[in-house]
């Protein structure tokens, strides 16, 4: 407050608040500063309630990063080579990690989870497993169909599970349901692409920075079945990562696939896609150095979640969800270091801190867990319980 020599207080004139000498022209960048900081504060720092994260130091021997899952007892990884051969790690809690060797001569590297059971898995048979006692238990070896194996580029069958089984896709366009007892062919000449051939596909106003290897595409299991991103574009083979101007495909059971309708915007692509109850996430972007994040239900036209609407200079290839919450993970386009978001709803979302680092994540039922390649095993561990939403 000005006062005059002789302390007086003045009445302030024109320009001037009542009770102070601020100036008008002062006062108003004065405050859009304020204003600025504390909203740049809300946006980038975690609230009293975000979560903790802590580093923990993983497995040990080169790991399967890929095939790092989240089932109902916690989180599993695989180890491709040791002295005992294949070994599968387990841990509850992401911090204490205990091994045991699958029957040698066998080589999966790949796992899938579906509540209290695992699958081991390369592009030949697979291994199911039950957990018992805390320990994972192989009930059976199955073999794939050759017509299931063939043609299978980097590899591998994907499978995806959800309610009574598992769908599996091949490069070719083929999906067939296992149900842990058959294999039954559901699709066979792929209404969403020729499956001939494996190219860089089409004039479209899709593009994507990358066009990586041929992969399977993005599927998700729903509390009503799966979901299933397929290229809009007739031209497109099936398998192409990332996807270019997806529609969704809906089946209840695995055997059955619909056309929803649901396409995005001309020229989205997509890298991954996730579901919990009833939100769909889909993470990918609209051109190099435009990343997108987009949202919807079954009967809704997908939107872009404003969060990420500003984002540039990165690209996200991850999206994971689970009883914890969800993660998105990417990576900066010039250092290639990772970055993410996590929440515990899919409206609210946190950044990673920068010391947070991973390629890869898994959502458990109360925690989500990050790993990176090349800092590995070094690992980072949250609890979502006291994460709590917008």
């Amino acid at each position: 407050m000005a006062v005059t020599p002789d302390h007086e207080v003045q009445s302030p004139p024109p320009g001037r608040f009542a009770g102070g000498s601020w100036r008008l022209d002062l006062v108003l960048p004065i405050a859009a500063v304020i204003v600025g900081v504390v909203v740049i504060g809300v946006i980038t720092s975690p609230g009293p309630s975000g979560p903790v994260w802590v580093q923990q130091r993983g497995p040990t021997g080169p790991i399967a990063l890929d095939s790092l899952v989240a089932a109902e007892s916690g989180f599993a990884l695989l180890s491709r080579v040791t002295e005992d051969g294949v070994v599968l790690w387990s841990s509850e809690d992401g911090a204490s990690w205990q091994y045991q060797s699958l029957p040698p001569g066998s080589t999966p590297d790949r796992l899938a989870a579906s509540g209290n059971l695992l699958v081991a898995y390369d592009g030949m048979k697979s291994l199911v497993l039950a957990y018992s006692n805390g320990s994972w238990e192989v009930t059976e070896e199955v073999v794939f169909p050759d017509e299931m194996r063939t043609g299978q580029g980097p590899g591998r069958p994907g499978l995806v599970p959800g309610l009574g089984g598992f769908v599996m896709t091949s490069i070719a366009g083929d999906v067939w349901w296992w149900d842990l007892e058959s294999f039954q062919p559901v699709v066979t000449s792929p209404d969403w692409g020729p499956g001939q051939t494996v190219e860089v596909p089409f004039d479209s106003s899709c593009q994507p920075p990358t066009r990586i290897s041929p992969d399977v595409p993005p599927i998700a299991s729903t509390d009503r079945g799966f979901a299933a991103l397929v290229s809009s574009n007739p031209d497109e083979p099936f398998g192409i990562w990332p996807v270019c101007e997806p529609e969704m495909f809906l089946s209840g059971d695995g055997r059955s696939w619909d056309r929803s309708g649901v396409v995005l915007d001309d020229g989205a692509y997509v890298y991954g896609l996730a579901v919990r109850e009833g939100r769909f996430i889909a993470v990918g972007g609209r051109g190099i150095d435009e990343p997108a994040v987009w949202t919807s239900t079954v009967d809704s036209d997908w939107e872009a979640m404003e969060t990420f609407d500003a984002l540039a200079g990165i690209e996200l290839y991850t999206v994971r969800t689970g009883g914890a919450g969800w993660v998105i993970v990417g990576q900066e386009t010039e250092t290639s270091s990772p970055l993410g978001w996590v929440s515990p709803d899919g409206s609210c979302w946190t950044a990673l801190p920068a010391e947070v680092d991973g390629d890869d994540a898994a959502v458990a039922q109360g925690r989500i867990a990050l790993v990176h390649r090349v800092t590995y095993p070094e690992m980072w561990v949250t609890d979502m319980a006291g994460a709590g939403s917008c």
